[in-house]
């Protein structure tokens, strides 16, 4: 997958998900809905500077220190991906176009890629086999660059559908053996996939990432009251969606 692709815009993306769902579910604005949280709160993410606020909610998050600190200290050059459209669990194998995950943004620099798997702020789990999907489809697919899954709005022990809660080790041990099978993964063993886990797999609470975002808009100061107040009105327009999706 080209990481460096961004496709259309963030609405473009979202309008593009909702041509394939049941418009009807909109008709409240997407309250309460993953994707439409997801781009709202994106959307001012990716607009605020990067080192203060994207950069600070990296570095606010948990789990795999290494990269993702690496990852906070390009902020300024990172590519922000919406819905960037079909991950492929096995990129090289023929006959297994359909075996896919599909990440709710990517953040991709200069030397690391991240998945992002966003979750609603009301109550919501993960499917039995979708971390072990999205942790093999990045490993898969991150050819020289660092790899790192953040978890935005979840954090351990996760909920999986039928199963409670569990470590994330344990989610991805359950099932990455059926997701190795059928993806026939070339580019490594279970046993270094699953000793990789904890410098992949980062995560940071959505009251947390309100935190940063506030913390940093309420401390910003510029030269000019105009920008001062222009990036105040960003950041409360990423913490209004934060509060109106609750």
């Amino acid at each position: 997958m080209d990481f460096q692709n961004s496709g259309s815009s963030t609405i473009g993306k979202l309008l593009e998900e909702v041509s394939w769902e049941t418009a009807a579910n909109y008709r409240s604005g997407g309250r309460g809905r993953e994707n439409v949280l997801t781009a709202e709160f994106l959307i001012g993410l990716d607009f605020l500077p990067r080192d203060l606020f994207l950069g600070g909610l990296l570095r606010a998050a948990k789990g795999a220190d290494l990269a993702r600190m690496d990852l906070a200290s390009e902020a300024e050059g990172i590519q922000l991906q919406f819905l960037p459209g079909d991950l492929p669990i096995a990129p090289n194998q023929p006959g297994q176009h359909a075996f896919i995950v599909q990440p709710d943004a990517m953040l991709t620099s200069e030397r690391t890629v991240a998945l992002v798997e966003a979750k609603r702020i009301r109550a919501s789990s993960f499917q039995p086999e979708q971390l072990a999907r999205q942790y093999v489809a990045l490993m898969a697919n991150r050819g020289e660059r660092t790899p790192l899954l953040l978890l935005l709005g979840a954090a351990p022990p996760v909920l999986l559908r039928g199963l409670g809660r569990m470590s994330i080790h344990d989610a991805v041990s359950r099932h990455i053996d059926a997701v190795l099978e059928r993806g026939c993964y070339p580019a490594g063993t279970r046993e270094e996939l699953m000793h990789g886990i904890d410098e992949v797999f980062c995560w940071i609470a959505w009251a947390d990432a309100a935190d940063v975002i506030k913390r940093e808009a309420n401390s910003y100061l510029s030269d000019c009251p105009s920008t001062t107040a222009s990036i105040r009105r960003i950041a409360d327009a990423s913490l209004a969606s934060i509060k109106w999706h609750s």
